[in-house]
């Protein structure tokens, strides 16, 4: 068993923390509130603020520190940079105490960053505050989370699927023997993919949910429930009950139905007054990549 921290103590910190102690893992929770150290050593748990770690011989950190958006829209990458670039003085000083091979230290990204971003952005600022060499002196992992907040602690422990984006072998390897025992179905990838994973699955949502608010709106026009529509064919469509259904990019949609229906629907949500531009954006899509 492994001696985690846990970097950012907030829903995602606290869930990721508590379920790996239910594992067997020996955790410490990191955090600049002084009010949330205090409530879960309170609770029974190690915790302490970023200045106290001296002593500390963790073999993994996982960073869960908060990437909240900017006033346009971007993503507010200081908290998490600032944090890793604080725990690569802590690297560097371990290294320094503990000469010795089991000083590898294996840094896990949690945070939702844009693709890209633990490449180019993190690993070199881990990099130039320790002083050490990814791939050598540590290891580097980004591990997107897919958790709810109303049911986060239990949707840890029962994951869907694990996703560890991987910096090279070694870390990849040490990140898989850590969730071998989640029961869910683990994919290693490249960073970038990890990172753009955790996008594509809240925008994925996101636009199932507008589509069902596009078609309650014209239900409602017609005095049609949406919600019994969306029920039926959530049972009918490929697309709702088959996983494997549209998921290779690159190709149109085509044959008889899709096209004929899709710009029919549009034609008569128009007659009746309603904008669908969730569908006009999926003709529109269609017909860039050539279709009908």
């Amino acid at each position: 068993m492994a001696k985690i921290m846990i970097v950012g103590s907030g829903v995602v910190g606290q869930a990721t923390g508590k379920g790996l102690i239910k594992k067997g893992h020996e955790v410490v929770f990191v955090d600049i509130s002084v009010e949330t150290v205090r409530r879960l050593s309170q609770e029974g748990f190690e915790a302490r603020l970023p200045d106290e770690l001296g002593d500390i011989a963790a073999e993994i950190s996982m960073f869960c520190v908060s990437t909240p958006p900017k006033g346009d829209g971007s993503v507010n990458l200081d908290y998490i940079t600032t944090a890793i670039a604080n725990h690569g003085e802590w690297l560097k000083r371990k290294k320094r105490e503990r000469e010795r091979e089991d000083a590898w230290h294996l840094v896990v990204i949690r945070s939702t960053v844009p693709p890209g971003t633990t490449r180019k952005i993190l690993l070199p600022a881990l990099e130039k505050s320790s002083g050490l060499t990814a791939g050598k002196d540590f290891g580097l992992c980004m591990q997107p989370e897919f958790l709810r907040a109303k049911s986060s602690e239990e949707d840890f422990l029962h994951p869907w699927v694990t996703v560890i984006g991987e910096y090279d072998q070694c870390s990849g390897d040490t990140l898989e023997r850590i969730y071998t025992d989640f029961g869910s179905k683990i994919f290693r990838v490249d960073l970038d993919t990890a990172e753009l994973v955790k996008y594509v699955h809240n925008c994925f949502n996101a636009t199932k949910i507008s589509f069902t608010n596009e078609i309650w709106e014209v239900s409602k026009k017609l005095g049609i429930d949406g919600n019994l529509v969306m029920e039926i064919v959530a049972q009918s469509a490929e697309g709702m009950w088959n996983p494997k259904y549209g998921i290779k990019g690159g190709y149109p949609y085509g044959g008889d139905c899709l096209p004929k229906d899709t710009r029919g629907l549009k034609a008569f949500a128009q007659e009746i007054g309603i904008d669908m531009p969730l569908l006009e954006a999926t003709i529109e899509i269609n017909n860039r990549l050539g279709g009908d």
